[in-house]
């Protein structure tokens, strides 16, 4: 088979292509298009299938990653949504909850609701907390909140009734009667897309859904009608914010589950190489043109939770624990008001882009610095495809940064660095130290376009162990893309207490949802043989809020289950994640999940590289700025591809290719490992 998979960022589009019969790997990389547009991958399959001499209808499997949901979310460009709620509840967007960003401040705001209070619907119905009806909702009823909201124009329509999560007869029957006055509208229920309790979070996760679901439709329109014009005919993937993939049929049904999309193939091809090197834990840190993401894996695991934060607003579907912020290579660099130098969030993206590109950009970005200090060769970048301007970087770098701080040139191109490598620092103490692990036995897994200038410096300020630069960082995220399975999960609500808990009623619940599942995998056309199944409960002490998730056995058999066991299992979690468990509390359910998977064929990974014969010699050096202390300075350059295992690169060196630069510190060494992989430690030679 022949692999492709396509990463799109906010500058640059990352294409890997494996040929499974030779075992050959293509690389590229080609300028995003604009927002929204697939313009950036018809142009790069082109010219990666003809790099390999292959046309486009070659290509066996297509998997994607995107992020054209998260950005409608993020810039509020969705689609006009109408939310339809019970009666006296039109205002729960805009109330929330009680949760602040800043828990002291003595004046706040919160993030403007998703659905405004004009564009909600009220339906004169009413469910009691145990599901039964209490105002039943009649045909002329919903017939009305039909009209009601086809009156609003809207280009979507959440739906979220009270306690609907345990009986969803009154939502169903609204949409079947907006489905008659507002025909082709999507309409998206908050049974199907998160049946649990609490109505908040529920209701606006229904609500983001709805609002990016005509956004990520029109995107998979345009980039389905693009694969056909090119030629592809390859079933096309979509990378979900869980770490699975999804059909296009699945993606539309619920596009929430697309909002992490992009960052998601770098943490699942970072536990697949920590599998194969043997490192346990480590972080990821994917730094490309426009954001750097964050993700931790513990025990060879990636790290998941139940929802998150999303621009303020909650977003409660299960998603790989990705903490994303604003600094990446096209991160502009500014001097506020009182002299303080900052970098981002605002990001030139891949259109002017840096000052560097030429490309009518004026403002100093962190590209531009790195062109400042020496640490990018201009005529190199993009391997000679996309040349740097270093004047017009100098002058940004003059112009924006050191004439307002009265620096020299080099300062504040330093500056600029390390004010960015302050920022990420803090996100993986965030994900890392905050959350109690020691991050001195963890290794930085640097990847991206810029991330591997960047580790050394931030590696060496946390006492990391060790930084890894796999052998195609530039990509490295899109080969992840081809190393993950389908997926869909299925839940339901279940509050039992464990001490009375019914075997043969659990069982019968679990085997049901995933029955559900056993369709949506026929639908995707998963045979019976390549699908596999995880079960799984939200549990938590009696009287807790917050709840963990906590593996089930596989349901049958006379024995299955075993209710201490379970308490076991849950206590020594809760001990994990909070540090503190008491084995006498008792415990229970709060709902049942089940992820349906189905497998797909991946690329088999790469052989050991032949050994070293000799030591590595520099292609040259060059003059290059990396602190304030031993200032200018001669470091050694070294071509990735002149590179093999065994050979050891004395800091100072640079490595350059194609797809990345990789930066070793005055007090660092790399070294070259089986697989082609630079792992960077303190302490010279």
């Amino acid at each position: 088979m022949r692999y492709l998979a396509a990463d799109v960022g906010g500058t640059f589009t990352d294409l890997v292509l494996v040929d499974g019969a030779s075992g050959a790997v293509h690389l590229d990389k080609v300028p995003s298009a604009a927002a929204g547009s697939a313009a950036g991958i018809a142009e790069g399959i082109r010219r990666i299938a003809k790099n390999a001499g292959l046309s486009p209808g070659d290509i066996d499997l297509f998997v994607h990653g995107f992020t054209v949901g998260t950005n409608a979310y993020l810039t509020r460009g969705g689609a006009r949504t109408v939310l339809v709620t019970t009666a006296g509840f039109r205002d729960l967007l805009a109330i929330g909850s009680q949760m602040r960003p800043d828990l002291y401040a003595l004046s706040g705001r919160k993030p403007a609701p998703i659905v405004p209070r004009s564009l909600a619907v009220e339906a004169h119905e009413r469910l009691d907390a145990f599901g039964e009806t209490v105002t039943a909702l009649t045909e002329a009823e919903a017939r009305r909140v039909a009209e009601a909201v086809a009156g609003l124009k809207p280009e979507a329509v959440a739906v979220c009734l009270l306690f609907a999560h345990l009986n969803p007869a009154h939502e169903r029957m609204i949409a079947a009667a907006l489905k008659d006055q507002a025909p082709g509208v999507p309409v998206y229920l908050s049974s199907a897309v998160n049946p649990e309790i609490e109505e908040y979070p529920r209701a606006n996760t229904t609500a983001i859904a709805a609002y990016v679901g005509p956004v990520v439709n029109r995107y998979l329109g345009t980039l389905e009608a693009r694969l056909s014009d090119t030629g592809v005919g390859a079933p096309l993937r979509l990378m979900r914010s869980d770490g699975g993939v999804a059909t296009p049929r699945a993606a539309r049904e619920n596009p929430a589950h697309m909002l992490l999309s992009g960052p998601a193939g770098g943490v699942i091809a970072g536990a697949a190489l920590a599998e194969t090197l043997g490192i346990a834990d480590l972080v990821t840190f994917d730094m490309g043109g426009t954001s750097a993401d964050f993700s931790v894996i513990l025990g060879g695991l990636p790290s998941t939770v139940p929802g998150r934060a999303l621009g303020g607003q909650p977003l409660r579907l299960p998603t790989l624990d990705i903490e994303t912020i604003s600094a990446g290579g096209g991160s502009i660099a500014t001097v506020d008001v009182g002299g303080a130098l900052n970098v981002g969030p605002q990001s030139a993206g891949a259109v002017p882009g840096p000052a560097c590109y030429g490309q009518g950009g004026e403002q100093a970005t962190v590209t531009d610095a790195q062109v400042v200090l020496g640490i990018l060769d201009p005529g190199a970048f993009l391997g000679g495809d996309m040349p740097l301007n270093a004047e017009l970087a100098r002058a940004a770098v003059e112009r924006g940064v050191a004439k307002p701080l009265g620096l020299s040139l080099e300062e504040a191109a330093f500056g600029i660095l390390a004010v960015a490598n302050a920022s990420m620092t803090q996100a993986i103490r965030a994900l890392s130290v905050e959350r109690g692990h020691d991050i001195r036995g963890f290794a930085l897994l640097a990847f991206g376009g810029a991330g591997p200038v960047h580790a050394a410096y931030m590696a060496r300020e946390l006492g990391m162990a060790e930084v890894v630069a796999p052998r195609n960082p530039g990509v490295f995220a899109a080969l992840g893309l081809l190393l993950t399975d389908i997926r869909h999960v299925a839940q339901r609500p279940y509050q039992t207490g464990l001490a009375g808990v019914d075997a043969n009623a659990l069982s019968t619940a679990l085997t049901n949802l995933r029955q559900d599942l056993d369709a949506e995998l026929e639908r995707d056309g998963v045979v019976a043989g390549d699908r596999y199944y995880r079960f799984s409960g939200d549990m938590r002490c009696v009287g807790q809020f917050h709840q963990l998730a906590i593996p089930l056995p596989t349901p049958g058999g006379a024995q299955w289950f075993d209710a201490l066991a379970m308490a076991t299992t849950f206590h020594a979690a809760h001990e994990r994640a909070y540090g503190h468990a008491d084995p006498m509390v008792a415990v229970e359910f709060v709902n049942l999940r089940v992820e349906g998977l189905g497998r797909m064929r991946k690329p088999q990974p790469g052989l050991d590289l032949a050994p070293a014969k000799d030591q590595a010699s520099p292609s040259g050096t060059r003059r290059v700025y990396l602190d304030r202390a031993r200032g200018w300075q001669d470091c050694a350059l070294y071509r990735r591809d002149d590179l093999a295992p065994g050979h050891v690169l004395p800091g100072p060196a640079i490595v350059t290719q194609r797809d990345s630069t990789v930066l070793v510190l005055p007090d660092q060494s790399g070294r070259v490992d089986r697989l082609g992989v630079i792992r960077i430690t303190a302490g010279g030679i």
